[in-house]
């Protein structure tokens, strides 16, 4: 890939391969009908993880064109008695830093595929558990569920002793004594199961490797190491900072609204409870509204006060979890702007005394806050996987620029009584 980049010419791009990070991970493939430019391709500089690239070379010494992945592809003449010529002149432009000028965003998200790399941070990892260093090391649901549907979590394939979500201190409770004692990775090849509350039956089950998410920094490399969802990846040290206090502002800023504890069994039930025990909210949880564009049905949120506070509600997860919670923010608050039958259609499911003023004008987006409100067991602050981060930043930068207020709160998950007599000494990690 860095040959590529030192040795490509930017404005004759012709394929980018890249997997997106945001709300469901996907793996695209495009390619242009005539040469172009990175800009050409759509990229989201920071959530895109470019995995290949094609274009023509701007030197002849490499051909016509060019490709970079984990291997380098190209057509050129070289006399193959000779050929260490050319891989000279190959190890010399991976060693340049040239590309920085065309393609220094390309540096700030990258997949870590070197063995060594991966087996010090596995070893790192596996250090932090061991030494109760809990700080950057956590567990979470590593995909979206209905939670209206989720019984618990067990961590022997066994329904009667089900925990209220994945801790990883109740993951190391309920290993061997053997392993608690000498801790390895291969302890993470156990699986974390997932049982239906409609019909007891296994409905999900996860390596727990793939749950883990570990934040590991490398001072001396200006680096910053992510553990998600079963892989590592590299993050340039000014762009995670970058994130990350951005994050802890909104984190940190005060809260604009009281949302109670979660005392209940899944998310709709705290929505109605809410609103039933507060008259200045209403519960819009499951109001399917159909609407076109692509769009399908889409819920406007999860509580809606009488000042115009647009709240969505979710569980705490990974990465594809949360990021789906920020992006059906986005669709929201884009559409109650610039869809008057939407607007028409979030009336129809608002009671009397909520409704929106005059939809068929259209709406001055400061009089409205979107807050996302995230349901969390854990007793320390707010903590959410680095893409995470980014997918907030990125919904947030959208919704202001609307002119929309944004907040983020979370709803601290108080113990049931069931759980605190199956597991007394429970300290959610």
């Amino acid at each position: 890939m860095k040959i590529t980049l030192n040795t490509v010419d930017p404005n004759n791009l012709r394929r980018i391969d890249k997997k997106n990070m945001s709300s469901v991970p996907k793996d695209t493939s495009e390619q242009l009908s005539r040469e172009g430019v990175a800009a050409d391709f759509g990229i989201d500089i920071e959530q895109d993880l470019i995995q290949s690239i094609t274009g023509k070379t701007k030197e002849e010494g490499f051909g016509k064109t060019i490709t970079g992945k984990d291997s380098l592809s190209l057509s050129v003449k070289v006399d193959l008695s000779n050929i260490q010529e050319f891989l000279k002149q190959a190890y010399k432009k991976y060693e340049s830093d040239e590309y920085k000028k065309d393609f220094g965003w390309i540096d700030q998200i990258s997949e870590v595929k070197d063995p060594k790399i991966i087996e010090n941070l596995n070893k790192g990892l596996v250090d932090n558990i061991k030494n109760n260093n809990f700080d950057k090391v956590w567990m979470a649901v590593p995909e979206l569920v209905d939670w209206a549907d989720v019984s618990g979590f067990s961590y022997k394939n066994d329904k009667d002793d089900l925990k209220a979500d994945i801790l990883l201190a109740d993951f190391i409770s309920n290993l061997p004594d053997s392993e608690k004692t000498n801790l390895t990775l291969d302890a993470f090849n156990r699986r974390v199961y997932c049982f239906g509350a409609s019909s007891d039956e296994l409905k999900h089950q996860w390596k727990a490797f793939n749950c883990l998410y570990c934040e590991i920094q490398d001072d001396a490399k200006k680096k910053t190491y992510l553990l998600s969802n079963g892989k590592w990846y590299e993050v340039e040290n000014d762009f995670a900072k970058q994130v990350n206090d951005g994050y802890q502002q909104l984190r940190n800023s005060t809260a604009s609204v009281s949302l109670p504890a979660y005392k209940c069994k899944n998310e709709n039930e705290y929505n109605k409870e809410t609103a039933k025990n507060n008259t200045d909210f209403c519960c819009m949880d499951r109001e399917l509204i159909s609407h076109g564009g692509g769009y399908s049905k889409i819920e406007f949120c999860d509580l809606y006060t009488k000042d115009k506070k647009i709240i969505h509600v979710k569980h705490y997860g990974g990465s594809a979890v949360l990021s789906h919670l920020f992006s059906q923010g986005v669709v929201s608050g884009e559409l109650l702007l610039a869809d008057k039958d939407f607007r028409d259609k979030v009336n129809e499911k608002l009671p009397n005394g909520y409704k929106i003023n005059n939809p068929n004008d259209k709406p001055n987006p400061s009089d409205f806050q979107i807050i996302f409100g995230i349901i969390s067991s854990s007793s320390k602050e707010l903590e959410i996987p680095f893409f995470s981060k980014v997918s907030l930043r990125n919904a947030k930068r959208r919704l202001e620029t609307y002119g929309y207020k944004v907040s983020l709160q979370k709803i601290s998950a108080e113990e049931t009584e069931k759980a605190k007599k199956t597991n007394p000494t429970h300290r959610p990690i």
